[in-house]
């Protein structure tokens, strides 16, 4: 259940990037069309500015499912056990912590912010643009509990993901490079 619903979170947040992607595209092509044509949009900045900081707002809470952000797993998957599941424990709630901070802070901006508007875009209030900060707070609040429970198994388990990675990584390079390297000599 619990599997199912990180699954569709994680697909509405790559959903959303990718809208997100799309119309800052078709923002900038459209600017630059207009702007060699010598009528350019006086809507462009600000409007592009809005949307790469809410496509990188989402596509940090898409990282945080996938749990792609950086961190010392090599650091601590090098402690005892015990030692290792406490301060990975320690480090998801100071995660969390943040995310709370930064969620409640957030919110109380869009109080303040509703009372002013882009300059070129007079109807869109701050709040709305602001809101992506408290609103991806919480879904980064909701996929590192989704995923911490995973991700202290592997700590209790003594797996380094990102070691993992670069092993797998290396051994489908070296796998490739003997592909190559058979090809060639067939030729």
């Amino acid at each position: 259940m619990i599997q199912l619903a990180e699954k569709t979170l994680l697909r509405l947040i790559e959903t959303i990037c990718l809208v997100l992607l799309l119309t800052l595209t078709c923002a900038v092509i459209y600017s630059t069309t207009m702007r060699y044509l010598g009528s350019s949009p006086s809507w462009y900045d600000e409007i592009a500015s809005v949307l790469l900081a809410w496509l990188t707002y989402f596509g940090a809470t898409y990282a945080v499912f996938l749990r792609q952000h950086m961190g010392f797993a090599g650091l601590v998957s090098a402690l005892p056990r015990n030692l290792a599941l406490a301060v990975a424990l320690f480090s998801e709630l100071l995660v969390l912590a943040y995310f709370a901070i930064t969620g409640w802070f957030g919110y109380a901006v869009l109080r303040v912010a509703a009372y002013d508007s882009l300059l070129s875009l007079r109807w869109l209030t701050l709040d709305i643009v602001q809101s992506v900060i408290p609103v991806t707070a919480v879904l980064m609040i909701i996929g590192t509990i989704m995923t911490m429970p995973r991700a202290l198994r592997e700590v209790a388990s003594g797996i380094d993901r990102e070691h993992a990675e670069i092993e797998h990584a290396i051994a489908e390079a070296e796998a490739e490079a003997a592909t190559l390297s058979l090809k060639k000599e067939q030729k």
